[in-house]
């Protein structure tokens, strides 16, 4: 998302990311078991944890599960990378995770500053890297062969929205932070759904604030069925809890900025006819939220929780047909990693807990259609709920 580029650039004001380092080395190996090191690299401490930490929870539960199956030939350790989020620093930790000699493979990293920051030292060291959050659509096009995306991108989401909010209001109301984030999938959306058949109010671009009753007095005046807002979690939540109390019952929409606790914290008892889009599966198949919360806790938003899980899969795979195709050295299982990656095709998928994943000759994430790779939500109190992919809904 271009707003974590944003996010990134205050972030390197706050100083040098903290930097954990890996595993002590061992003077024993395991009998015919090769011991290897896949490191997660976000903002895992700091002022960005909550953006991240859930993947990198959902990337050691899957690691942690494949140390325990007897059939999996390699012994795993995750590592953590910690950047803080900061992409000034983010090179100097990617070069640490490179000179590691265990290394294999990297979630992440997280966000897409820090990505394009690290992306070359990857790259020139041969190490896979998948990220499982980066949204920007411009990693495409840096020709990484080492390079994957398991997340659709940020330009993923404003069609479907768009023709969601057609398909239920005839009067739409589109305001926006005037971030570039917020201000384009804003002008996306409005544009969907009028091409849908919706008839847009207005276009309102909003310097963020405390206070929304401007905006709440426009759209009522206006008489629109449905208001979006292109922003971030407090914005939203501060104009969906400033609308209730003014009246304004109708429903408001918003994008994957906004699908965060600060929402429902500042929303409260007035989160009702509440939808959020977002790339990310909150929910997963096969009781994957319910196995998380039982390991780490109650979370009301596993915030890519699942596509850490799904990157950990992928990487694991790779190890095992590596391993059993004879490689036993961390150079070799890295190359049976990349080629075991590269077979990921629309023909021949893997099935992730979050979604099937297959990946374009860019590496960037491939489908049959695109809007079966963004999530819709309703926002009750204290949870947002899964209401099934777009292209489930709009079908």
């Amino acid at each position: 998302m271009r707003r974590w580029l944003a996010l990134l650039a205050a972030a390197a004001l706050v100083g040098a990311a903290c930097r954990n380092g890996g595993p002590e080395e061992t003077e024993e190996e395991a009998a015919g078991e090769p011991q290897v090191t896949v490191w997660f690299q976000g903002a895992l401490t700091g002022d960005f944890r909550s953006l991240v930490i859930h993947a990198f929870q959902g990337a050691q539960m899957r690691i942690d599960e494949l140390n325990a199956d007897e059939g999996f030939p390699a012994a795993v350790t995750l590592a953590r990378a910690d950047t803080q989020g900061d992409r000034v620093a983010a090179p100097g930790v990617a070069e640490e995770v490179a000179a590691d000699p265990r290394t294999v493979a990297v979630i992440g990293p997280a966000f897409s500053g820090e990505s394009e920051a690290s992306g070359d030292v990857f790259e020139e060291a041969g190490i896979p890297f998948v990220t499982p959050s980066a949204m920007d659509p411009a990693l495409a096009e840096r020709g990484w062969e080492y390079w994957y995306r398991t997340v659709a991108t940020e330009e993923d989401q404003a069609q479907p929205m768009g023709e969601w909010m057609a398909g239920r209001h005839t009067t739409i109301f589109v305001a926006h932070d005037q971030s570039e984030d917020g201000q384009g999938l804003a002008e996306g959306v409005a544009e969907a759904a009028a091409q849908a058949g919706a008839s847009i109010e207005k276009v309102e671009g909003l310097v963020p604030t405390e206070v929304y009753t401007e905006l709440i007095a426009d759209v009522e005046a206006s008489g629109a069925e449905a208001l979006f807002y292109g922003g971030f979690d407090v914005q939203a939540g501060l104009i969906v809890a400033q609308a209730r109390d003014a009246g304004l019952d109708i429903p408001i929409y918003s994008g994957d900025g906004s699908v965060s606790t600060t929402l429902l914290d500042l929303a409260g008892e007035t989160a009702a006819d509440i939808f959020l889009s977002c790339p990310c599966n909150l929910e997963g198949e096969e009781d994957f939220r319910s196995r998380y919360e039982d390991r780490f806790g109650e979370s009301r938003v596993p915030l890519f929780a699942a596509e850490g899980y799904d990157a950990a899969s992928l990487i694991g795979e790779g190890i095992r047909s590596a391993v059993e195709g004879g490689s036993d050295d961390p150079e070799g299982i890295r190359a049976g990693i990349k080629t075991y990656l590269d077979s990921l095709t629309i023909d021949a998928p893997y099935q992730g807990v979050a979604k099937s994943i297959a990946f374009e000759d860019d590496h960037e994430l491939a489908a049959l259609d695109r809007r079966a790779l963004i999530f819709l939500y309703e926002v009750e109190p204290g949870r947002i709920s899964l209401e099934g992919n777009a292209a489930e809904l709009l079908s």
